[in-house]
Protein backbone atom coordinates (compact mmCIF):
# COMPACT_ATOMS: atom_id res chain seq x y z
CA UNK A 1 0.00 0.00 0.00
CA UNK A 2 2.81 2.39 0.89
CA UNK A 3 4.66 1.65 -2.34
CA UNK A 4 1.54 2.25 -4.45
CA UNK A 5 0.79 5.57 -2.72
CA UNK A 6 4.35 6.82 -3.18
CA UNK A 7 4.49 5.69 -6.82
CA UNK A 8 1.37 7.73 -7.46
CA UNK A 9 2.83 10.70 -5.59
CA UNK A 10 6.07 10.45 -7.62
CA UNK A 11 4.10 10.59 -10.87
CA UNK A 12 2.31 13.76 -9.72
CA UNK A 13 5.54 15.37 -8.53
CA UNK A 14 3.79 17.89 -6.28
CA UNK A 15 1.26 16.55 -3.78
CA UNK A 16 -0.44 17.32 -0.50
CA UNK A 17 1.48 14.94 1.74
CA UNK A 18 -1.36 14.80 4.28
CA UNK A 19 -4.23 13.86 1.99
CA UNK A 20 -2.34 12.03 -0.76
CA UNK A 21 -0.06 9.93 1.45
CA UNK A 22 -0.27 10.18 5.26
CA UNK A 23 -4.07 10.07 5.46
CA UNK A 24 -4.61 7.31 2.93
CA UNK A 25 -2.08 4.79 4.27
CA UNK A 26 -3.65 4.13 7.69
CA UNK A 27 -7.15 4.34 6.24
CA UNK A 28 -6.38 1.71 3.59
CA UNK A 29 -4.77 -0.54 6.22
CA UNK A 30 -7.65 -0.33 8.69
CA UNK A 31 -10.15 -0.85 5.86
CA UNK A 32 -8.30 -4.05 4.93
CA UNK A 33 -8.18 -5.28 8.53
CA UNK A 34 -11.84 -4.52 9.18
CA UNK A 35 -13.11 -6.03 5.95
CA UNK A 36 -14.15 -2.89 4.07
CA UNK A 37 -14.40 -3.69 0.32
CA UNK A 38 -11.65 -2.04 -1.73
CA UNK A 39 -14.19 -0.22 -3.88
CA UNK A 40 -15.50 1.62 -0.77
CA UNK A 41 -12.12 2.94 0.42
CA UNK A 42 -12.30 6.29 -1.37
CA UNK A 43 -15.86 6.83 -0.17
CA UNK A 44 -14.70 6.31 3.42
CA UNK A 45 -11.67 8.52 2.81
CA UNK A 46 -13.97 11.39 1.83
CA UNK A 47 -16.22 10.82 4.86
CA UNK A 48 -13.40 10.57 7.40
CA UNK A 49 -11.54 13.55 5.93
CA UNK A 50 -14.58 15.72 6.55
CA UNK A 51 -15.20 14.16 9.96
CA UNK A 52 -11.61 14.86 11.07
CA UNK A 53 -10.73 18.08 9.27
CA UNK A 54 -13.81 20.10 8.37
CA UNK A 55 -13.96 23.51 10.05
CA UNK A 56 -17.76 23.27 10.01
CA UNK A 57 -19.01 21.55 13.18
CA UNK A 58 -22.26 20.48 11.50
CA UNK A 59 -20.30 18.95 8.60
CA UNK A 60 -18.11 17.02 11.08
CA UNK A 61 -21.16 15.67 12.89
CA UNK A 62 -22.92 14.72 9.65
CA UNK A 63 -19.82 12.97 8.32
CA UNK A 64 -19.36 11.03 11.55
CA UNK A 65 -23.01 9.97 11.38
CA UNK A 66 -22.42 8.77 7.81
CA UNK A 67 -19.43 6.72 9.02
CA UNK A 68 -21.56 5.15 11.76
CA UNK A 69 -24.28 4.38 9.24
CA UNK A 70 -21.81 2.70 6.89
CA UNK A 71 -20.30 0.62 9.70
CA UNK A 72 -23.76 -0.43 10.91
CA UNK A 73 -24.65 -1.80 7.48
CA UNK A 74 -21.29 -3.59 7.22
CA UNK A 75 -21.77 -5.17 10.67
CA UNK A 76 -25.19 -6.50 9.61
CA UNK A 77 -23.70 -7.89 6.41
CA UNK A 78 -20.83 -9.63 8.21
CA UNK A 79 -23.21 -11.14 10.75
CA UNK A 80 -25.08 -12.78 7.90
CA UNK A 81 -22.02 -13.63 5.84
CA UNK A 82 -18.78 -13.51 7.91
CA UNK A 83 -15.36 -13.35 6.26
CA UNK A 84 -11.78 -13.17 7.58
CA UNK A 85 -11.73 -9.70 9.16
CA UNK A 86 -12.11 -7.89 12.48
CA UNK A 87 -15.75 -6.90 12.02
CA UNK A 88 -16.71 -10.51 11.24
CA UNK A 89 -14.96 -11.69 14.41
CA UNK A 90 -16.76 -9.12 16.55
CA UNK A 91 -20.12 -9.57 14.82
CA UNK A 92 -20.12 -13.36 15.36
CA UNK A 93 -18.46 -13.45 18.80
CA UNK A 94 -20.41 -14.64 21.84
CA UNK A 95 -20.01 -13.80 25.52
CA UNK A 96 -21.78 -16.22 27.89
CA UNK A 97 -23.68 -17.64 24.92
CA UNK A 98 -24.93 -14.24 23.70
CA UNK A 99 -23.73 -12.10 20.82
CA UNK A 100 -22.53 -8.58 21.47
CA UNK A 101 -25.26 -5.89 21.36
CA UNK A 102 -25.42 -3.85 18.16
CA UNK A 103 -24.64 -0.64 20.03
CA UNK A 104 -21.45 -2.09 21.56
CA UNK A 105 -20.39 -3.43 18.17
CA UNK A 106 -20.98 -0.13 16.45
CA UNK A 107 -19.10 1.95 19.03
CA UNK A 108 -16.19 -0.52 19.10
CA UNK A 109 -15.85 -0.52 15.31
CA UNK A 110 -16.14 3.27 15.22
CA UNK A 111 -13.37 3.64 17.81
CA UNK A 112 -11.15 1.14 15.98
CA UNK A 113 -11.71 2.96 12.69
CA UNK A 114 -10.98 6.42 14.07
CA UNK A 115 -8.08 5.30 16.27
CA UNK A 116 -6.64 3.26 13.41
CA UNK A 117 -6.50 6.23 11.05
CA UNK A 118 -6.28 9.54 12.88
CA UNK A 119 -3.03 9.11 14.85
CA UNK A 120 -0.91 7.92 11.93
CA UNK A 121 -2.49 10.47 9.60
CA UNK A 122 -1.45 13.36 11.84
CA UNK A 123 1.75 11.97 13.39
CA UNK A 124 3.00 10.81 9.99
CA UNK A 125 2.51 14.20 8.37
CA UNK A 126 3.53 16.22 11.44
CA UNK A 127 6.71 14.18 11.82
CA UNK A 128 7.49 14.56 8.14
CA UNK A 129 7.03 18.32 8.38
CA UNK A 130 9.55 18.42 11.23
CA UNK A 131 12.00 16.31 9.20
CA UNK A 132 11.68 18.85 6.37
CA UNK A 133 12.37 21.63 8.85
CA UNK A 134 15.39 19.69 10.20
CA UNK A 135 17.34 18.76 7.05
CA UNK A 136 20.28 17.49 9.10
CA UNK A 137 17.97 14.99 10.81
CA UNK A 138 16.46 13.93 7.47
CA UNK A 139 19.86 13.35 5.89
CA UNK A 140 20.98 11.44 8.97
CA UNK A 141 17.93 9.18 8.68
CA UNK A 142 18.54 8.60 4.96
CA UNK A 143 22.18 7.67 5.52
CA UNK A 144 21.52 5.55 8.64
CA UNK A 145 18.32 3.48 8.18
CA UNK A 146 19.05 1.79 11.50
CA UNK A 147 17.84 4.99 13.17
CA UNK A 148 14.25 4.39 12.02
CA UNK A 149 13.01 2.89 15.33
CA UNK A 150 14.27 5.81 17.42
CA UNK A 151 13.17 8.29 14.73
CA UNK A 152 9.61 6.95 14.88
CA UNK A 153 9.57 7.30 18.68
CA UNK A 154 10.82 10.88 18.41
CA UNK A 155 8.14 11.66 15.82
CA UNK A 156 5.49 10.29 18.21
CA UNK A 157 6.91 12.35 21.09
CA UNK A 158 7.28 15.50 19.03
CA UNK A 159 3.85 15.46 17.38
CA UNK A 160 1.88 14.35 20.47
CA UNK A 161 -1.14 13.89 18.20
CA UNK A 162 -3.88 13.44 20.84
CA UNK A 163 -3.45 16.60 22.89
CA UNK A 164 -5.19 15.73 26.13
CA UNK A 165 -7.21 13.30 28.22
CA UNK A 166 -9.82 13.99 30.89
CA UNK A 167 -9.78 11.92 34.08
CA UNK A 168 -11.62 12.03 37.42
CA UNK A 169 -9.63 11.45 40.61
CA UNK A 170 -10.77 8.53 42.77
CA UNK A 171 -8.98 9.83 45.88
CA UNK A 172 -7.08 12.86 47.04
CA UNK A 173 -3.61 13.04 45.49
CA UNK A 174 -0.72 15.47 45.73
CA UNK A 175 1.26 16.30 42.58
CA UNK A 176 4.18 18.67 43.01
CA UNK A 177 2.96 21.53 45.19
CA UNK A 178 -0.72 21.00 44.41
CA UNK A 179 -3.32 18.86 46.15
CA UNK A 180 -6.14 17.50 43.97
CA UNK A 181 -9.24 16.39 45.84
CA UNK A 182 -11.20 13.20 45.27
CA UNK A 183 -13.79 13.45 42.51
CA UNK A 184 -12.13 16.35 40.72
CA UNK A 185 -11.76 16.45 36.94
CA UNK A 186 -8.19 16.68 35.73
CA UNK A 187 -6.98 17.41 32.20
CA UNK A 188 -3.75 15.66 31.26
CA UNK A 189 -1.88 17.57 28.52
CA UNK A 190 0.18 15.10 26.48
CA UNK A 191 2.41 17.66 24.66
CA UNK A 192 3.38 19.04 28.07
CA UNK A 193 4.23 15.58 29.44
CA UNK A 194 6.26 14.81 26.31
CA UNK A 195 8.36 17.94 26.88
CA UNK A 196 8.89 17.47 30.61
CA UNK A 197 12.42 18.69 31.32
CA UNK A 198 12.58 16.33 34.30
CA UNK A 199 12.27 13.38 31.90
CA UNK A 200 13.78 14.56 28.60
CA UNK A 201 17.14 16.20 27.96
CA UNK A 202 16.66 19.23 25.68
CA UNK A 203 12.91 18.50 25.36
CA UNK A 204 12.34 21.22 22.75
CA UNK A 205 14.93 19.72 20.40
CA UNK A 206 13.88 17.22 17.71
CA UNK A 207 16.47 14.42 17.91
CA UNK A 208 15.97 11.15 16.01
CA UNK A 209 18.77 9.57 18.08
CA UNK A 210 16.95 10.25 21.36
CA UNK A 211 17.07 7.30 23.75
CA UNK A 212 15.53 6.50 26.12
CA UNK A 213 12.34 8.15 24.93
CA UNK A 214 9.62 7.63 27.53
CA UNK A 215 6.88 9.59 25.74
CA UNK A 216 3.21 8.96 26.46
CA UNK A 217 1.80 9.65 22.98
CA UNK A 218 0.38 6.11 22.79
CA UNK A 219 -0.41 5.75 26.47
CA UNK A 220 1.61 3.92 29.09
CA UNK A 221 1.32 0.96 31.45
CA UNK A 222 -2.04 -0.75 31.32
CA UNK A 223 -3.48 2.23 29.44
CA UNK A 224 -1.49 1.66 26.26
CA UNK A 225 -2.90 2.15 22.77
CA UNK A 226 -4.17 -1.14 21.35
CA UNK A 227 -2.97 -0.04 17.90
CA UNK A 228 0.46 1.16 19.01
CA UNK A 229 2.39 -1.63 17.31
CA UNK A 230 0.47 -1.09 14.06
CA UNK A 231 1.01 2.69 14.20
CA UNK A 232 4.74 2.26 14.71
CA UNK A 233 4.95 -0.24 11.84
CA UNK A 234 3.10 2.09 9.47
CA UNK A 235 5.33 5.06 10.35
CA UNK A 236 8.48 2.93 10.08
CA UNK A 237 7.56 1.61 6.63
CA UNK A 238 6.37 5.02 5.40
CA UNK A 239 9.59 6.85 6.31
CA UNK A 240 11.80 3.97 5.10
CA UNK A 241 10.11 3.98 1.70
CA UNK A 242 10.29 7.77 1.38
CA UNK A 243 13.99 7.80 2.28
CA UNK A 244 14.73 5.12 -0.32
CA UNK A 245 12.59 6.53 -3.14
CA UNK A 246 13.33 10.26 -3.15
CA UNK A 247 16.55 12.24 -3.34
CA UNK A 248 14.94 15.55 -2.37
CA UNK A 249 11.67 16.65 -0.88
CA UNK A 250 10.90 20.35 -0.55
CA UNK A 251 7.88 22.24 0.69
CA UNK A 252 5.81 23.55 -2.20
CA UNK A 253 3.81 25.89 0.06
CA UNK A 254 3.25 26.62 3.72
CA UNK A 255 1.29 23.98 5.63
CA UNK A 256 -2.07 24.62 7.24
CA UNK A 257 -3.01 23.19 10.62
CA UNK A 258 -6.07 21.53 12.10
CA UNK A 259 -8.36 23.96 13.95
CA UNK A 260 -8.66 21.70 16.98
CA UNK A 261 -7.53 21.39 20.59
CA UNK A 262 -8.28 17.64 20.54
CA UNK A 263 -5.68 16.66 17.95
CA UNK A 264 -2.53 18.47 16.90
CA UNK A 265 -0.96 18.55 13.45
CA UNK A 266 -1.05 19.60 9.78
CA UNK A 267 -4.24 19.74 7.78
CA UNK A 268 -2.36 20.21 4.48
CA UNK A 269 1.35 19.91 3.60
CA UNK A 270 2.16 20.60 -0.08
CA UNK A 271 5.51 19.06 -1.07
CA UNK A 272 7.51 18.51 -4.26
CA UNK A 273 9.14 15.09 -4.64
CA UNK A 274 12.33 14.37 -6.58
CA UNK A 275 12.71 10.59 -7.17
CA UNK A 276 16.06 8.97 -6.42
CA UNK A 277 18.14 7.96 -9.46
CA UNK A 278 19.15 4.62 -7.99
CA UNK A 279 16.13 3.65 -5.98
CA UNK A 280 16.31 0.88 -3.39
CA UNK A 281 13.03 -0.62 -2.17
CA UNK A 282 12.92 -1.21 1.56
CA UNK A 283 9.45 -2.51 2.45
CA UNK A 284 10.78 -6.05 3.07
Amino acid sequence: MTAALLEDAAEKGTVDFVNDVAARLPLYVICHLMGVPDEDREHLFEITSRAFCSEDADDRRLSHAQLMGYLGKLIDKRRRDPTDDIISVLATAEVDGRRLPQRDLLLTCDNLFIGGTENVRIAGSGGFLQLLRSPDQWQMLRSEPGLLPTAVEEVLRWTSTPTHLLRTTLREVRIGHRTIGAGERVTLWIPSANRDEAVFAAPDTFDIRRTPNRHVSLGTGEHFCIGGILARAELHILYAEIAARFDRIVQAAEPTFLPSIVVNGPKTLPVHLVPAKNRILTAD
